[in-house]
């Protein structure tokens, strides 16, 4: 089987984890990486993000995520909250960019404290954002943006990282648009909790061809220091188990105050 380089370390020759999909999962045998191996050139990204991605028409992705909007925002405003608020503090006003801002709904309440820029991949969702909401949002990458040099204090990309073929690229161009003092922010799935090895190919968010790059710490860390990019903070997210208690409120306030969840919410600044 011919398999593509590693997206974090660029070593060839990784080694086969399992299939998932028909997708080969991979890791990297230098630092550990874990990833598509197929070639992404073969997925049709349009089909892959059309209205169905949002709206309910695919089982492995969002139940309806346009329908939930009311729910979402205020996810958004929580979030919001602790960015502001919260150690490590991101800038409370200025610019910010939300890559893969999908429809909006994050950008729509950000702009009550900054000048907000949205970019996004899927025709169909950032043309809701500019044309239901009113949002500046550019269709596409962040590299085909051309957005100025040191333009945003803020750079966020919530649940992205995962989604793009080549995400050394895509930190180094947020590092590129980041102004001196600015912060970036991403969540990822955490390939390194023990919930998510314990699932192995069965962890909710080993998703292919959605989801291409299964980050740990390390790998997250190693990606974003070979994009420019130094570490401010570390947190957990996500779940930490199975069945009704981890999956309930205090369990999970318990497994971010663990640090047992399954996804990773990072802080980089340049």
């Amino acid at each position: 089987m011919s398999t593509r380089p590693c997206v974090v370390c660029g070593r060839a020759d990784p080694r086969p984890l399992f299939v998932k999909e028909r997708y080969a999962i991979v890791e990297c045998g230098d630092c550990g990486g874990v990833y598509v191996g197929d070639d992404p050139s073969a997925i049709d990204f349009a089909a892959l993000y059309g209205q169905s991605y949002y709206t309910g028409g695919n089982d492995a992705v969002f139940a309806d995520y346009v329908g939930q909007e009311s729910a979402r925002r205020a996810a958004a405003r929580r979030r919001l909250f602790v960015l502001r608020h919260l150690p490590p503090r991101v800038p409370p006003h200025g610019r910010l960019l939300d890559v893969g801002c999908a429809a909006g709904f994050f950008l729509a309440e950000a702009r009550a404290f900054y000048e907000v820029q949205g970019v996004e991949l899927s025709e169909w969702s950032a043309a809701y954002a500019r044309e239901r909401l009113g949002l500046p949002v550019s269709t596409g990458t962040l590299q085909a943006a051309r957005f100025p040099e040191a333009h945003f204090d803020i750079v966020t990309l919530w649940d992205v990282i995962e989604h793009v073929p080549e995400p050394v690229p895509l930190l180094a161009e947020a590092a590129r648009v980041m102004a001196p003092g600015g912060r970036l922010v991403l969540t990822t799935g955490d390939w390194g909790s023990a919930y998510a090895r314990g699932k192995g190919a069965g962890w909710h968010l080993m998703t292919p061809p959605w989801h291409l790059s299964f980050f740990s710490r390390s790998t997250l860390l190693r990606a974003a220091r070979r994009a420019g990019l130094r570490v401010v903070a570390m947190r957990s997210e996500g779940v930490g188990g199975d069945g009704a208690l981890w999956r309930s409120r205090p369990g999970l306030l318990a497994t971010r105050l663990l640090d047992r969840g399954d996804i990773v919410r990072a802080t980089f600044a340049r």
